[in-house]
């Protein structure tokens, strides 16, 4: 699994949006989509480009094992 800082569990879970739509909150001020080539900039210290590549790549395989260290 690509590093994160601080020896933590971390999960990343698929989900469908089924409705509603986005609220602005004090954590999260937009949302939208984009394309593994148009990852926009991240706060590196909580997610990196490696860990949504490999979200992309779980998304894209049926196959797809987790990885559990």
């Amino acid at each position: 699994m690509p590093p994160y800082a601080y020896n933590v569990c971390k999960a990343f879970v698929l989900c469908e949006v089924t409705g509603g739509s986005f609220q602005s909150n004090i954590e999260t001020t937009e949302s939208s989509y984009f394309s593994l080539d148009e990852i926009p900039a991240l706060a590196e210290e909580k997610n990196n480009k490696e860990q949504i590549a490999m979200c992309f790549a779980a998304y894209q395989d049926e196959n797809w094992k987790v990885p559990f260290d």
